[in-house]
């Protein structure tokens, strides 16, 4: 085998190589990507879940408010929440109607 077919065989090799390695980059690149938007798809719902849930604390707390109670009488209400959190609950902007 003569020296430039020796070359030619061996630059397939490494393009050949190259190939691969490139369609395994870009296979990782998917899963990385579909991985990521996993997460913040995953986040997004627990912030949703979140805003309804402190939502409803809101409108509960608003709630016992109206029987007139205050906030530090909430918090011992709630088992010792602090007055800090009920303060932040009751702050909380109410459900929006659709």
């Amino acid at each position: 085998m003569s020296r430039q077919a020796m070359r030619q065989v061996a630059r397939r090799r490494v393009q050949e190589a190259l190939a691969i390695k490139q369609k395994d980059r870009e296979a990782q690149e998917r899963r990385l990507q579909a991985s990521a938007v996993a997460v913040l798809t995953a986040l997004a719902e627990r912030d949703a879940a979140v805003l309804v849930a402190e939502q409803a604390a809101a409108a509960l707390i608003a709630s016992m408010v109206a029987e007139g109670l205050s906030l530090t009488a909430v918090a011992d209400w709630c088992g010792g929440l602090s007055v800090r959190e009920v303060t932040r609950l009751s702050k909380v902007a109410p459900e929006a109607v659709a």
